[in-house]
């Protein structure tokens, strides 16, 4: 298919309207060579490849960054002389899109813009096919006006108005606000919990319900809803970013945060106090548990619910460790690790950023029927066959330390203990360690040497931390670029500043080195990443560093030893993956911050 007229010559209307254009009756390869944007033989490539995928060469090359999308846009104006629709006009509304039906939009490859009582905006890919511009006049009764789409453009269209998650979930609440303005009465709190209970077919239900697969069936972590000064709205975070979903229709908010919270047993009466809660159900033949909880903010009560992935199971076969985003020898220092008999490893970071996993992996590395491996786990995440898992039951009394103190009566070697709350726990595993078992556990720290701050600070005593204590994984979570739309390009000053730590030299050295940007493609629902990548600081706790530990050192003095000793840091190791072109530069700021001197 042409997109414009990137490969068509004639048009009679163009030729009338454009006479005097120097590129009329010219491809669009040619224009956009004799613009400068790309060379012949990136053109030559790019046909090839157009052709091969059924797309329009404009998209190609964009999807490759061989050109921006204004530069296609401003080819393919001077092409066919129609103005190019803006981006703030493509934010459409559903009272817009309903003008025109939707087989006639997508066949046609036609979106309406914006309307009045006379004239209808509307942006095509084909701006002068005449037959479509007199079906939307005998559709509409109203006058054309005509603006120029690409077929990228269009096809993110496409994706975000017409996908159809979303036109499910918009009956629904077009059913809900019917219900709600039919429900005149006010309903008492016991009335509203009685039906609530007994009714798993109502609309809010089924709405509720949506949600939540929703929420599952695009692998988010979090559901946000919250008040805003017109109304409620809904965010899910995916890949550690919010985005938001849908505006709740109006006067429903109350019926929907009620519908959680009886099904997470909390007090429905209650509004003034933060409540947590949980609840679980069954998708698609699996198990989810849902954390819940509520807080009164300035215009109503804001209600998190955090989706807990369903244990999964894991062979339980020898295998070597597999981390993404690790490079060989970063796996071989985490081997050595691994590989002593007694002594505490501990992976950090904050919440979301792989640490379980991590320690999962490691677990499953040296999972053999000569050893005894036990965990203590906040939920049980990943089932591995051949390792005794255990989970905490706070209302039960069975805590992580309470629960650590059963499994060393347990003839255990290998502990993993999900998370290291409190001097309590911190104690039994540094005893664990000191009597002969390897304990792995997880904290929350911003860097492998801080850690050690942070358990002296917990109560642990510097010697006892200094003799227990094997190596440290500090990790975090950077969206992965999409390998087939990411483009490359030299990086400016100012970012080369934001992320090298060296001097003019390094600075000058990076601006020199190409990097890549995300573009946005239909592999990777127009968004430039597909998935995450790990980052990985592993800090063995070497002689050197025992003995800064045990003389009550800082953990800049400790990081900078680590540093002369080979671990690479946090911002070091984003910094590979960026050169590496498997991340950028915007996702080293949003995960790391600005590198300090």
């Amino acid at each position: 298919q042409d997109e414009g007229f990137e490969t068509s010559e004639e048009n009679s209307s163009f030729g009338e309207k454009n006479s005097d254009n120097k590129y009329h009756g010219k491809r669009l390869g040619e224009i956009l060579v004799d613009m400068g944007f790309v060379n012949e033989e990136q053109i030559f490539n790019g046909l090839v490849k157009a052709k091969k995928a059924q797309v329009p060469l404009g998209t190609i090359l964009v999807q490759q960054g061989l050109i921006s999308l204004d530069n296609l846009k401003k080819a393919l104006t001077a092409q066919c002389g129609f103005e190019a629709v803006k981006e703030n006009q493509l934010n459409l509304s559903d009272d817009v899109l309903a003008i025109l039906p939707e087989d006639f939009i997508k066949i046609n490859r036609v979106i309406p813009i914006s309307y009045n009582e006379k004239e209808l905006v509307v942006a095509m890919i084909n701006p002068t096919d005449n037959k479509v511009i007199n079906d939307i006049i005998f559709l509409t009764s109203l006058k054309p006006q005509v603006l120029l789409i690409t077929h990228y453009e269009f096809q993110m269209c496409m994706q975000n108005f017409f996908n159809a998650q979303k036109r499910d979930t918009k009956k629904i609440i077009r059913k809900i606000e019917k219900q709600s303005k039919s429900n005149q009465r006010e309903e008492t709190l016991f009335e509203q919990a009685q039906r609530e209970l007994k009714d798993d077919s109502n609309i809010v239900v089924k709405f509720v319900n949506k949600l939540l697969s929703d929420g599952i069936d695009m692998k988010a972590s979090d559901i946000h809803i919250e008040p805003r000064l017109d109304g409620y709205i809904v965010r899910y975070r995916k890949d550690g970013i919010l985005r938001k979903a849908m505006n709740l229709p109006q006067n429903t908010e109350s019926a929907i945060l009620t519908r959680f919270k009886v099904m997470s047993k909390m007090n429905i009466a209650e509004h003034r106090r933060p409540q947590d809660g949980s609840f679980s159900i069954s998708y698609k033949d699996k198990d989810y548990d849902f954390r819940i909880n509520t807080l009164p903010v300035g215009d109503g009560e804001k209600m998190v619910i955090r989706i807990l992935a369903p244990a999964v199971s894991m062979s339980s076969s020898r295998d070597e460790i597999t981390l993404s985003g690790a490079s060989e020898s970063e796996i071989a220092l985490i081997k050595k690790m691994e590989s002593v008999p007694n002594g505490i490893i501990l992976t950090t970071g904050p919440t979301g950023s792989g640490k379980t996993t991590t320690l999962y992996t490691l677990l499953k590395a040296i999972n053999d029927e000569k050893i005894n491996i036990t965990t203590i786990e906040d939920p049980i995440e990943i089932r591995i066959d051949g390792i005794n898992q255990s989970q905490i039951n706070t209302k039960a009394g069975i805590t992580f330390a309470s629960c650590m103190r059963a499994i060393l009566r347990q003839d255990p070697d290998v502990i993993l203990v999900g998370e290291i709350r409190d001097i309590e726990t911190l104690e039994t595993a540094i005893s664990a360690a000191l009597t002969g078992h390897l304990v792995l556990s997880t904290l929350h720290t911003n860097s492998a040497a801080s850690t050690i701050t942070r358990l002296i600070d917990m109560g642990a005593k510097d010697y006892l931390v200094s003799s227990t204590l094997v190596g440290i994984i500090a990790q975090r979570l950077v969206r992965g670029l999409c390998p087939h739309c990411r483009s490359e390009y030299y990086p400016s000053r100012e970012e080369a500043e934001l992320v090298i730590a060296g001097g003019e030299k390094e600075i000058q050295a990076f601006m020199k080195t190409p990097v890549y940007k995300p573009i946005g493609c239909e592999k990777c629902n127009f968004e430039g990443y597909m998935g995450r990548i790990g980052v990985f600081e592993i800090m063995p706790i070497t002689k050197e560093i025992k003995k800064l530990i045990a003389q009550g050192a800082h953990d800049i003095q400790i990081e900078e030893v680590a540093v002369g000793g080979g671990m690479r840091t946090l911002h070091q190791v984003c910094l590979r993956h960026i050169i590496e072109g498997k991340t950028t530069i915007s996702e080293f700021l949003r995960v790391l911050g600005p590198v300090k001197e």
